[in-house]
């Protein structure tokens, strides 16, 4: 079980404004014969290392403006490989937004270097929520200011096809995608990256929903993205997506978390570096129904604070009817237990059924995966596999949880003797 988060928040008394901006560290778990062990090491990235050579931070990120650095030397000079890590065709990913994927050693977590999927592709931006269908193939996208690029690569991790096209929200905020068997799917928030911007100050950089402009997603045919079509939605920030497939009628089925503004990338993930936790809006599933014929959209929305989605993996780009996320609500004394999340719950979409778990007011649910059981078929027939901060014990502990059961809590739990830096994302993969 690996994960993915930034980890090296501070040099030489700086200290990085925004907690995406935090150099990639990647945890594996590896579970055999009812133990447990773990590894971590940071992704050993050419930013990494010129910042070690140079006793600084040399480079600004997302939300910090590091002044008096070098000029940058493309998207890898800035690549923190931070957000996600998946074993695909013997090696390990470490991705970010906007640079290269770099190659870890399954085996140690040793750095191997950016993957460069053709000698002329040096650099373009392989995103970090890449997927996986059931047959192994994996696909992803890139983007750059008005460009956008669609990956496909094969079970073997060979490159089958890149293609070119452009953002219908040039510069935009895309953090996620989704598959369906004949479609790319692309939600692109309201949300413009302006690194050119001057920060009064040295101060966090600011982001807003661009006032007037819709949620836009885009639907592009994978055998040629130039075939597609652009649905305008209710203005929302969307970082994750949870599924999408598509319909006999020739429609589409999105499921994706959204919230009514952009406030925790603007503030709240700010003030979780100042030691400070910011309650903002509510983030809820909703399920969008794209017309492709008639180029119109209707949504569907289930109450409910939520965020990293996951479905089954075998069900990726097909109908699934549950989806999977961590979540927070209120007790029934009225009370939160904390602005983060501090459950997991199960959405079943035929009902709007909630079933949920939740770890308690001194802990913080990181994400968790779907395990599907050996020889099994069903949604339910799989574990939860995940992440918890424990700060009674101040200790990340990884738990078990059985899909068809989740309200009963782990099934099993292994404690770590130490705590590990809140994270973002990560995949399972069968031994």
């Amino acid at each position: 079980f690996y994960r993915n988060g930034p980890a090296l928040m501070e040099r030489n008394g700086q200290r990085y404004h925004h907690w995406f901006d935090g150099d990639g560290m990647v945890q594996q778990f590896t579970l055999q014969g009812g133990r447990v062990s773990h590894r971590g090491r940071l992704v050993r990235t050419s930013k990494l290392a010129a910042e070690q050579k140079a006793g600084r931070f040399l480079m600004s990120g997302l939300g910090t403006v590091i002044e008096d650095g070098p000029p940058g030397g493309g998207p890898d000079s800035f690549n923190t490989a931070n957000t996600n890590a998946l074993e695909h065709a013997g090696r390990l990913l470490a991705m970010w937004e906007g640079g290269s994927a770099y190659a870890l050693d399954p085996a140690d977590l040793r750095t191997l270097g950016p993957i460069t999927w053709r000698p002329d592709l040096a650099q373009v931006p392989f995103s970090a929520h890449p997927k996986v269908d059931a047959t192994g193939h994996l696909w992803n996208i890139g983007t750059a200011g008005k460009a956008m690029v669609v990956w496909h690569i094969d079970p073997q991790g060979r490159l089958v096809s890149l293609q070119l096209g452009e953002s219908p929200f040039p510069g935009g905020m895309v953090h996620d995608m989704a598959v369906t068997q004949r479609h790319i799917v692309v939600p692109l928030p309201p949300v413009r990256l302006d690194f050119a911007q001057p920060v009064p100050g040295g101060g966090p950089r600011r982001f807003a929903l661009v006032p007037g402009e819709p949620l836009r997603v885009l639907v592009m045919d994978k055998a040629d993205i130039t075939r597609r079509r652009v649905f305008e939605l209710p203005p929302q920030m969307v970082f994750h997506v949870g599924n999408a497939h598509d319909q006999a009628d020739g429609s589409v089925v999105l499921s994706y978390i959204a919230a009514p503004d952009a406030a925790f990338l603007d503030q709240g993930a700010v003030a979780l570096m100042a030691g400070r936790v910011l309650a903002g809006a509510a983030a809820q599933w909703q399920i969008a129904r794209l017309d492709m014929a008639r180029g119109t959209a209707r949504l569907q929305t289930f109450a409910g604070d939520v965020e990293f989605p996951r479905v089954d993996p075998r069900r990726i780009g097909l109908s699934a009817r549950w989806l999977f996320s961590g979540a927070a609500w209120q007790h029934s004394t009225g009370a939160m237990p904390h602005p983060l999340l501090h459950g997991v719950q199960a959405l079943d979409t035929l009902t709007g059924r909630v079933r949920r778990f939740d770890y308690g007011a001194q802990v913080v649910a990181e994400e968790h995966v779907v395990v599907p059981k050996p020889g099994k078929s069903g949604e339910l027939d799989a574990w939860l596999l995940g992440t918890t901060y424990d700060a009674r014990r101040q200790a990340t502990v990884l738990n078990v949880l059985e899909a068809a059961h989740l309200e009963d809590g782990p099934i099993a739990q292994a404690v770590l003797p130490y705590g590990l830096p809140l994270g973002f994302h990560g995949n399972f993969t069968a031994a």
